[in-house]
């Protein structure tokens, strides 16, 4: 399950459905192939994906639907991308940056992708696992499967502010923090969770998370509370901490979460409120966290988003490919490629072709 939210608009993706929802109403875009990564824009009037054909798709967003304003393809399949706004020749412009498994960022002109596209920075010999806007649009962070997190500035983002040097293994996910934002924590397939000083690169404090075999994980952080949001694949709880003091605590949260199904994804909305992906049944649910005790909300018109995904979910387990059904998959070389048996037969000692024979 895919999560992105701005203003009062929260999208979610399953498959090749994408679910609009504005907090009174809800619609349903349905994409040609899967989508593989999303975002809004500032203003939450544009919705971007990039779905797994390497198209990118831009849709305007009103009340009722969303129309495809431009599409175009990308070169690499990608695996995070990011809305920004600059500013040029005394005019703000927003463009979306597109991070590639070939380790490059590119930016394109929003809403018209098709313009000129620029290449705005490379982490040379990695794939770039996720991208985020520092709050004051100044910096582009950019995360890697090298264990490393570079900050740029933007839009010169030939000039690297800091690297942020600590984690053990590959960096799986980053987010921001609108409270406090000269910080944000990152969370990697070494069991840790960090806090970093983004202007600096310095690592301000880390805790050590239960060991797991954790591929993919979800990462928000509150803008109103700063608290934390974790899930990750090897476990079926969201794990909850704050940032207090420039230092990361715990926290004994527990939601009232009744299904057994895997949560993938997290994400706080600008209202503080909270919203938990699954792989499966009940596929999303909607946390009111600005009260003691954390109240679940309904979400108008889900269940129709709901069938839909159901029949995705079915699809893929009647072509035994149940792990990539939601979008939620390791991306680039982070996704071990699936070889057909003949592939790897034809590869052993002492194998003849049918040209042989």
């Amino acid at each position: 399950m895919l999560l992105t939210a701005k203003k009062s608009l929260v999208a979610s993706a399953y498959g090749e459905a994408i679910f609009i929802y504005n907090g009174a109403s809800s619609f349903v875009i349905k994409a040609a192939s899967q989508v593989v990564a999303m975002t809004l824009n500032n203003e939450a009037t544009l919705l971007i994906c990039v779905t797994q054909d390497k198209k990118l798709i831009v849709y305007e967003m009103n009340s009722t639907r969303g129309e495809i304003v431009a599409s175009r393809e990308v070169p690499r399949n990608t695996t995070s991308l990011v809305a920004a706004t600059y500013q040029h020749d005394g005019n703000v412009n927003e463009a979306i940056l597109i991070a590639g498994n070939a380790g490059e960022v590119n930016a394109y002109p929003l809403p018209d992708v098709n313009g000129n596209e620029k290449s705005l920075l490379q982490h040379t010999t990695s794939i770039i696992t996720d991208v985020s806007m520092s709050t004051n649009g100044k910096y582009l962070l950019s995360a890697d499967r090298d264990e490393k997190i570079r900050i740029s500035n933007f839009p010169a983002t030939t000039l690297v502010q800091s690297y942020c040097l600590g984690h053990r293994q590959c960096v799986r996910k980053i987010a921001v923090s609108v409270a406090t934002p000269s910080l944000f924590v990152s969370v990697g397939l070494d069991d840790a969770l960090n806090l970093w000083n983004i202007e600096t690169g310095a690592l301000i404090h880390s805790l050590e998370l239960p060991a797991s075999e954790t591929k993919q994980c979800g990462l928000s952080v509150c803008p109103i509370t700063n608290r934390i949001a974790l899930v990750r694949n090897s476990e079926k709880i969201v794990r909850f901490f704050a940032i207090q003091n420039e230092k990361l605590v715990g926290l004994d949260l527990n939601l009232n979460i009744s299904s057994d199904a895997q949560p993938t994804n997290v994400l706080f909305n600008e209202s503080g409120h909270l919203f938990v992906g699954f792989k499966q049944t009940p596929f999303l649910l909607h946390f009111d966290m600005t009260s003691e005790t954390h109240v679940l909300k309904k979400i108008a018109g889900f269940e129709a988003f709901a069938q839909i995904a159901k029949t995705i979910v079915l699809a893929y387990i009647a072509l035994g490919d149940e792990a990539e059904d939601d979008g939620d998959s390791d991306d680039g070389e982070l996704r071990k490629k699936k070889v057909k048996v003949s592939n790897w037969k034809s590869k052993m000692p002492g194998h003849k072709s049918k040209t042989q024979e």
